[in-house]
């Protein structure tokens, strides 16, 4: 792994995992360690494909579109994880996992 990518893990680690892990721990869907487990290991999944992938693009669109698809994978991957039931705990987990993802994005695009 390169030293920028490396960057971007460590700043997407510092903004998402304290956000998906509060949500988490609000929501009654995981104790600690299941929901710190979650948080860090949907972003070891999306995260190296999405740098790897984000380098070829020419367009705010395409990364617009590439975070879309990394939050519904995020989002169903924690909704199994932590057992979230129903849909309005599934919408509310997208909304956070889409709070998180934009926090990190935003971020990376200014200091990285």
């Amino acid at each position: 792994m390169s030293l920028p990518a490396l960057q971007a893990l460590v700043l997407t680690f510092a903004v998402e995992v304290p956000v998906l892990v509060a949500f988490a721990r609000a929501a009654g869907w995981a104790g600690w360690g299941r929901a710190l487990v979650g948080a860090v290991g949907v972003n070891v999944v999306t995260h190296p494909v999405l740098y790897a992938v984000s380098t070829g693009f020419g367009s705010p669109w395409q990364l617009a579109g590439a975070e879309v698809v990394v939050a519904v994978v995020e989002t169903a991957l924690l909704c199994w994880w932590w057992r979230v039931r129903g849909r309005e705990d599934a919408v509310t987990l997208a909304l956070a996992v889409i709070a998180a993802n934009a926090a990190s994005t935003a971020l990376g695009l200014l200091v990285l």
